[in-house]
C-alpha cells in the first residue's frame, strides 16, 4: 500500500480525531519497513498525544486502540538512531506536560500509554526524564503546573489500570519533586489524593502495583501528618480485609507493607500525646487499632528509615524537622583537596553561605561562591566540578598537581572576598589578577610560606615582609608557621623593624570592620597584655582576627590534649625572656615579662587551626605531630567578660581533616554536620557519619581546621531553590538540564 501523507487526519473543527488515529496507526504497523521522515515522524507522535487526550471509556473499549500505540511507539524507538530517539522521547514527554500541567485540561488516562517510550530505560534513565519535566514547571506561579501534573497523574492512577509502567513513572515525579524540596506542592496534592489512593489496594489484582508504588512511595513520606491518616484510616478495614483474603504472594507483600506504614503512624503520632489526648486519638481511630491488632508489624520496618516530607512553615509534629537534602560532592581538579575541604565546611556555615546566595549575587568573586554554594545544594549530580569558582579565586601561589595548605587557602580567600565586598560585577573583567586592598594587605602578606611566594603575587599594595624574632606570625594570620611548638602568634609590639626597610601604615587592624560579612561571621578582637616583671607596668595591644592558631605545649603533661586545654594554653602567661626580652618604656631597657591574652569581642563562628606541624631542619619539611587529642564537640573562650556566657560557649559543626605525615603532602577531606546529621566530604564521595568518627580516626588523620558556632547563633533553613535570585536560579537550572542531557543522552545510546 503507497502511503501518500503522514499526518492524522483532522475533523471540522480542527481537532485529532481518534478515529484517525486508529486507521493511521493500523496502516502504518502493516508497514513494516516503512517509517516517515524524521520531522513528519516527530509531528505523528506528538499527534498522538494530543489524540489520546480526549479518549473516552474505560481501557477495554480502547484495547485495540492502546494497543495500536504502544505497538507504533515501540517499533519506531527500536528502529531510529539514538539522536532521534532522544529528541522523540524529549517531544512526547514535553507536549504530555504541557497537556497534564494545564490546571484547565482534563487529560484522559489513555494518554499515558505514551510513556511506552521509556520502557527501554532503567530507573535512572526514567527519573532524568522526570526531572526535566519538574525544571520546565519550576517557574510557574506557585507551583501551579506542578501541582496540575501531580493531581493529574494520581488521578491516572487510582482510575486506570491499562499502563502498567504508570506507577513507576508516577513515583520518578514524586522523586524529582523531592530533590527539588517542593514539599510544599507535595503534601498538598497527594493529601487531597491519598484517600482515594489507598482505596485503589482494593481494586483488582492487576490494578494493584501501580497504585502499590505510589502508596508505598508517599505514605511514609506523610506518617507525621494528621490529616493523612485521617484520609486513610476509614479505608483500613476493606484494604486490609481484601489483601488478607488473596493468597498471591505480592498480595501478602503488600499486606505486610500496609501493616508496618499504618503502624509506624499511629506510633508516631499517638505516641506523642498523653492523657486525654492520646485516649481522644484512640477513639478516632478505634477501628483502624482494632484491624491492626489482627496483624503484626515488621521488626526495623523499612518505610521508619524514610524521610518525613516536612513543609515550610508547617510542622506535622512536635519532632524537629529533619528535611531531605541530597548532598554533593566535588571533584579533585588535580590536588585540588585542599580547596574542596575548605568549601564544604563553608557551606554548612549556614548564615555565611545563605548570605552569600541571597545578598552577594552581584558581587565579583562572591557571586561566583554564591553559585557554586547552590549548585551544592540543588545539583542534580552528587558530583560537581567546580572549576568555574577555583578558575578565578585559585592564590597566586596555587600550582597544579601541588598539595597546598587548607589554611593558607581559607585566609587567602577571606582576604581576596573582603577586598571586593562593595564592588560590583558588572563588566568585572576576571582575566585580570586580584587585587588586595591596602586595608587587608597585611593579612595576605603572612598567608606565604615564605618571601619568594609573596613577592610573585599580583597584589600591588605588595610591601616586603616584616622581620619578626624566631617565633610564629602574628594574631589573625592563616600561615601554619615555621614551628608547630611556638605558642601563639605575636603582638604587634613584637615585631621588628630592620631600620632601612621601616614601614609605615595607615590602616588600624585593632577593631573589626561593621560593613564586612566576613568580619561580621568570623571576626574576633584580642587583647594580648604584657607585664614587666621588675617595675610591674603594662601594655595592651588589640588585634583582629578571623582564626586562631592553637600550638601544642613543648612538654606536655600526662593528660591527654584537648581543644579546649590549648585554648586555655594558647590565652595562659607565657614568660618573655633572653632573645625575646621585653622593652619595658618604664625601665627603659629590655626586660623580662610576662605576656598573656584574652578575647574582648568573640566572633560568631570560631575557627581553630591546630599546628599539628613542626619544621625538622635534618629532613627540611613540616612533620607531624601526632599526639594523643580530644577534640571537644563544646569549647569556651576566655574572654575579658564572663567565660560562661553565651557569647564564649561554642559548638562543633565541622573539621578539615589532614591524612598525612607531612604538610606538604597527604590529603584533605571535611567532617561536617548540617541538620543535626554529620558527612564525611571526602572530594566527590560523600558518606553519613557521626561525631563518633572523631575517636575513630587513624593516627595520620588529624583534625586540621575545627569550624565552632557561636551558642547565641541560629542558623535557620538553608533557603529554596525558588527563593534564590533569579540569577543563581538560572544557573543551576542551567547546570541541571546539561546534566539531564547527558544522563539521557547516555541511556538512549546504549544498545
Amino acid at each position: 500500500m503507497a502511503v501518500k501523507k503522514n499526518e492524522l487526519g483532522q475533523d471540522n473543527d480542527s481537532k485529532l480525531d481518534l478515529k484517525a488515529l486508529g486507521k493511521y496507526l493500523q496502516m502504518m504497523n502493516e508497514q513494516l519497513i516503512y517509517l516517515p521522515r524524521p520531522n513528519e515522524l516527530i509531528k505523528n507522535c506528538q499527534d498522538i498525544v494530543q489524540c489520546l487526550t480526549t479518549a473516552t471509556g474505560q481501557e477495554e473499549g480502547l484495547w485495540r486502540l492502546l494497543r495500536s500505540v504502544e505497538t507504533f511507539l515501540l517499533r519506531v524507538m527500536n528502529a531510529v538512531n539514538s539522536g532521534l530517539r532522544h529528541e522523540i522521547i524529549t517531544a512526547v514527554l514535553d507536549h504530555l506536560y504541557s497537556l497534564i500541567s494545564d490546571p484547565l485540561s482534563v487529560a484522559s488516562p489513555a494518554t499515558s500509554a505514551v510513556l511506552v517510550v521509556l520502557d527501554g530505560l532503567d530507573n535512572e534513565g526514567v527519573l532524568s526524564n522526570a526531572r526535566w519535566l519538574v525544571q520546565q514547571g519550576a517557574n510557574s506561579p506557585q507551583g501551579a503546573s506542578l501541582k496540575a501534573a501531580l493531581s493529574c497523574l494520581y488521578t491516572w492512577v487510582y482510575d486506570w489500570r491499562g499502563t502498567p509502567s504508570l506507577g513507576n513513572w508516577v513515583v520518578a515525579y514524586i522523586k524529582a519533586l523531592e530533590e527539588n524540596e517542593r514539599f510544599d506542592i507535595l503534601i498538598e496534592v497527594t493529601v487531597e489524593h491519598l484517600g482515594r489512593l489507598f482505596a485503589a489496594l482494593d481494586e483488582p489484582v492487576s490494578m494493584r502495583p501501580s497504585a502499590a508504588n505510589v502508596v508505598f512511595h508517599v505514605l511514609p513520606a506523610l506518617r507525621e501528618s494528621n490529616e493523612a491518616l485521617d484520609r486513610v484510616s476509614p479505608h483500613a478495614r476493606v484494604v486490609l480485609t481484601s489483601l488478607a483474603s488473596d493468597t498471591r504472594q505480592s498480595s501478602r507483600q503488600f499486606l505486610q507493607n500496609v501493616v508496618d506504614i499504618l503502624t509506624s503512624m499511629v506510633d508516631n503520632l499517638g505516641g506523642q500525646l498523653k492523657g486525654d489526648a492520646r485516649q481522644a486519638f484512640k477513639q478516632k481511630h478505634k477501628d483502624l487499632f482494632s484491624c491492626l491488632e489482627c496483624h503484626m508489624a515488621s521488626r526495623g520496618s523499612r518505610f521508619k528509615q524514610q524521610q518525613p516530607w516536612k513543609a515550610r512553615g508547617v510542622t506535622f509534629s512536635p519532632v524537629h524537622p529533619k528535611p531531605v537534602g541530597r548532598k554533593v560532592g566535588l571533584l579533585n581538579l588535580g590536588n585540588t583537596c585542599y580547596m574542596n575541604s575548605v568549601m564544604q565546611a563553608l557551606l554548612v556555615t549556614r548564615q555565611f553561605s545563605t548570605y552569600v546566595m541571597l545578598r552577594m549575587n552581584a558581587v565579583p568573586y562572591w557571586s561566583k561562591m554564591g553559585v557554586l554554594f547552590a549548585k551544592m545544594m540543588y545539583s542534580y549530580n552528587n558530583k560537581l566540578n567546580p572549576d568555574e569558582f577555583f578558575t578565578v579565586v585559585k592564590p597566586p601561589f596555587f600550582t597544579v598537581n601541588n598539595q597546598h595548605d587548607s589554611s593558607e587557602f581559607l585566609g587567602y580567600l577571606f582576604v581576596l572576598l573582603q577586598s571586593y565586598e562593595h564592588c560590583s560585577d558588572v563588566n568585572f573583567d576576571y582575566s585580570r589578577p586580584a587585587v588586595l586592598t591596602a586595608a587587608t594587605s597585611r593579612l595576605s602578606r603572612v598567608v606565604y610560606s615564605n618571601p619568594s611566594q609573596a613577592s610573585s603575587s599580583s597584589n600591588d599594595d605588595y610591601t616586603p615582609p616584616v622581620t619578626r624574632r624566631a617565633s610564629s606570625p602574628r594574631p589573625g594570620s592563616s600561615a601554619a608557621g615555621p614551628s608547630a611548638g611556638a605558642k601563639r602568634t605575636m603582638s604587634k609590639m613584637d615585631i621588628v623593624i630592620p631600620p632601612k626597610k621601616r614601614i609605615r601604615h595607615s590602616f588600624d587592624s585593632s577593631f573589626l570592620r561593621r560593613d564586612s560579612i566576613i568580619d561580621t561571621m568570623f571576626g574576633g578582637v584580642l587583647i594580648t597584655r604584657v607585664e614587666c616583671t621588675v617595675c610591674h607596668s603594662s601594655s595592651l595591644s588589640r588585634d583582629v582576627f578571623r582564626d586562631l592558631q592553637l600550638a601544642f605545649p613543648d612538654k606536655p603533661d600526662s593528660s591527654q590534649h584537648s581543644v579546649q586545654s590549648l585554648l586555655e594554653y594558647y590565652c595562659s602567661k607565657e614568660s618573655l625572656s633572653g632573645d625575646n626580652k621585653y622593652q619595658c618604656r618604664d625601665c627603659g631597657c629590655l626586660r623580662d615579662a610576662e605576656r598573656s591574652v584574652l578575647i574582648e569581642t568573640t566572633p560568631k563562628y570560631l575557627i581553630l587551626v591546630l599546628k599539628n606541624f613542626k619544621f625538622e631542619p635534618k629532613v627540611q619539611v613540616q612533620t607531624k605531630l601526632m599526639q594523643p587529642m580530644h577534640h571537644n564537640q563544646t569549647v569556651n573562650l576566655p574572654t575579658v567578660r564572663n567565660n560562661h556566657s553565651q557569647h564564649s560557649s561554642y559548638s562543633l559543626f565541622a573539621a578539615v581533616i589532614h591524612n598525612g605525615t607531612t604538610l606538604d603532602s597527604g590529603h584533605y577531606y571535611t567532617l561536617a554536620k548540617d541538620n543535626d546529621q554529620w558527612h564525611i566530604y571526602n572530594d566527590e564521595i560523600v558518606t553519613s557519619a557521626d561525631e563518633a568518627e572523631f575517636s575513630k580516626l587513624h593516627p595520620n588523620c588529624t583534625p586540621y581546621i575545627l569550624f565552632y558556632r557561636r551558642s547565641d547563633v541560629e542558623e535557620g533553613t538553608a533557603p529554596a531553590l525558588e527563593d534564590l535570585p533569579p540569577k543563581v536560579q538560572e544557573s543551576v537550572m542551567a547546570h541541571n538540564k546539561h546534566y539531564i542531557e547527558n544522563v539521557r543522552s547516555i541511556h538512549l545510546t546504549r544498545p
